[in-house]
């Protein structure tokens, strides 16, 4: 099977060689989405001559990267897509896991949760509330035990990619939608316990002030996809 691994960066000069250096070791195609980063992310994933989409500007939405490598995957004709943070949070050793319920036809939408073994790097107090109250709304709607809805460590099928290139043309917000769209599309969604480490340069997206709205704006976005289920993009096509 063809397996691309989505290496997602904004401004990680300082983790990206070292992310990159551990995935050219693999058997697995990658290609960097760069948020239009101001640093040298860009340069330094071409002078490793990886395979890099660039954002001509910063979008300031982590979910048009992720819009951007479904595409990508879909086509190219990819068999499975995982993302891979570039901020070195994310473990090579643990791709197997994500990967193979894909590869076995048992999934199409496998999530990397932190919490079912609850080792390595758990998030702060704050973020984790927030995971924790959308995971359980998130459980009750789909029908399957979810730890960690909003994890950056997932991977995708073909219907997955299909869906978001071909059929879903209205914006992504955050990860629960994603899920939750998928979920209504027909996906197979499935959670794997992994190990993540704290990203070792620069600070994360989530700030205190972010971290606390978080929840908020979490929960909106679970209650707009339900009010959007049964229109035309919340069914099964």
């Amino acid at each position: 099977m063809k397996v691309l691994i989505a290496v997602i960066a904004y401004n990680e000069e300082k983790n990206i060689i070292n992310t990159l250096n551990s995935l050219l070791n693999t058997n697995y195609d990658v290609v960097v989405v760069d948020d239009g980063s101001t640093d040298e992310t860009w340069q330094l994933v071409k002078n490793l001559g990886v395979n890099i989409i660039r954002h001509s500007v910063n979008t300031s939405n982590a979910m048009i990267t992720v819009t951007t490598y479904l595409s990508y995957a879909y086509r190219n004709g990819y068999d499975v897509v995982c993302q891979f943070d570039g901020d070195g949070q994310h473990l090579v050793n643990e791709l197997p896991k994500i990967i193979l319920p894909i590869t076995n036809n048992t999934a199409d939408y496998v999530i990397g949760s932190r919490f079912v073994e609850k080792n390595g790097f758990q998030s702060s107090f704050i973020r984790r509330i927030g995971i924790g109250l959308f995971s359980l709304l998130i459980t009750k709607i789909v029908k399957t035990n979810i730890t960690d809805a909003t994890s950056g460590f997932r991977a995708y099928s073909p219907l997955i990619m299909e869906y978001f290139d071909v059929r879903y043309k209205s914006e992504l917000y955050d990860t629960n939608q994603l899920l939750l769209l998928s979920h209504y599309a027909g996906a197979r969604i499935e959670e794997v316990p992994v190990v993540m480490k704290e990203r070792t340069y620069g600070k994360s997206e989530f700030g205190f002030l972010r971290s606390f709205l978080f929840p908020f704006q979490g929960i909106i976005c679970i209650l707009g996809i339900l009010i959007q289920k049964g229109t035309k993009y919340g069914t099964k096509t």
